[in-house]
């Protein structure tokens, strides 16, 4: 799952996010995980660099370090909405710079700020915001293996793009370069994913349910190198009963700092538990309800309610507890179900003992 850092975190950002963060804390207590996260698996794509290149031209001068997130978006907003064509050679530089020197955009910069204060406050455990770390491998090698494979459809050498030969499974075309050269964000997954591939391991894509056929491919093409994989598709949150890409706004009053900046008398980790409830819980996998601020609240409520009926455990008994209680709720997969999960922590009887709730839960 990969989000640009170009807009806030909107209420379907939130779900992904604490959907990731449930699954990777409590399979952890009963199976080896690793969550693979890269700012560059982001950064390296036309979205965020045609925007980036938009701000230098409309903004040359501006100071972003102090910029709120909102006015950051307010300019992905108005980029959209004038639907500028940049010149497809002046992203060369933004893209050499970003994939060779880890280098982001100033404004960019400043989101991942605010989007660290935010998830540091929400529990969410480290993402690697504040780091930057090279791809596992350049595009080049990854080309030349899924060519090796015959996996690609190249048609540069006549001044085209490169594709990923879906047909063969059914499936569409996918541009994978573009006829000027630039990746599109499959690329930078490939190039993260594949040199992690090693026998026993299982590959776990979690995804937005609208790219759904990119990650139908992406799932086959990693299968082709080897990769045990399956995927956890994520449905968007409607916002008053109309779901749309972040691009087109209507965010407003809703985004994760919105949220907690909400007044009310809940603590930090009633906050934290109940975001949890209501995102993982009463907005299931699939959920097609739009995003309701007074159920959110009933959730915080019921939160300090939970934390407070929760009696505290003794360490060796909450051992053998979180095992068996999160082993019960594993996929076939292995990974544990945030939703199953959620369910029962919301039930009349504690699923999980004290201490296990709240190092999965906040």
């Amino acid at each position: 799952m990969t989000i640009t850092p170009t807009k806030p975190l909107t209420p379907t950002h939130v779900k992904g996010l604490l959907w990731t963060d449930i699954l990777v804390k409590a399979s952890a207590a009963v199976t080896g995980v690793r969550l693979v996260w890269n700012n560059r698996m982001a950064t390296l794509t036309t979205q965020s660099t045609a925007f980036w290149h938009y701000l230098d031209l409309t903004e040359p001068d501006t100071d972003w370090s102090g910029e709120s997130e909102t006015g950051i978006g307010e300019r992905y907003l108005r980029y959209h909405t004038e639907r500028r064509e940049p010149d497809p050679r002046a992203l060369d530089s933004y893209l050499a710079r970003a994939d060779q020197d880890g280098w982001i955009h100033p404004a960019s910069r400043r989101m991942l700020e605010l989007w660290r204060a935010e998830l540091d406050l929400l529990g969410v455990g480290d993402l690697g915001l504040a780091e930057d770390r090279p791809l596992a491998t350049a595009t080049r090698p990854v080309i030349g293996a899924l060519a090796e494979r015959g996996l690609i459809i190249d048609h540069r050498r006549f001044g085209g793009p490169l594709y990923l030969d879906g047909p063969r499974w059914g499936m569409p075309l996918r541009q994978l370069i573009s006829s000027e050269g630039h990746p599109n964000y499959l690329v930078p997954i490939l190039r993260e994913l594949v040199p992690l591939i090693r026998p026993g391991r299982m590959f776990l894509l979690i995804h937005d349910d609208e790219l759904t056929a990119d990650y139908l491919l992406l799932k086959r093409v990693l299968t082709e190198f080897g990769a045990a994989v399956t995927r956890l598709g994520l449905s968007r949150v409607p916002l008053n009963g109309t779901v749309r890409s972040s691009r087109y706004g209507g965010w407003k009053g809703t985004t994760l700092s919105d949220l907690s900046a909400t007044s009310g008398s809940a603590d930090r980790t009633a906050y934290r538990l109940g975001m949890r409830l209501y995102f993982a819980g009463v907005l299931h996998r699939r959920s097609a309800q739009s995003f309701r601020m007074d159920l959110l609240r009933r959730s915080v409520g019921r939160a300090a309610r939970l934390l407070e009926r929760t009696p505290d455990d003794p360490a060796d008994l909450a051992g053998q507890q979180v095992m068996t209680a999160l082993s019960r709720l594993q996929d076939r997969s292995g990974y544990v179900d945030p939703y199953r999960l959620t369910a029962s922590v919301m039930g009349e009887r504690a699923a999980l003992p004290a201490s296990a709730l709240r190092a999965v839960y906040t």
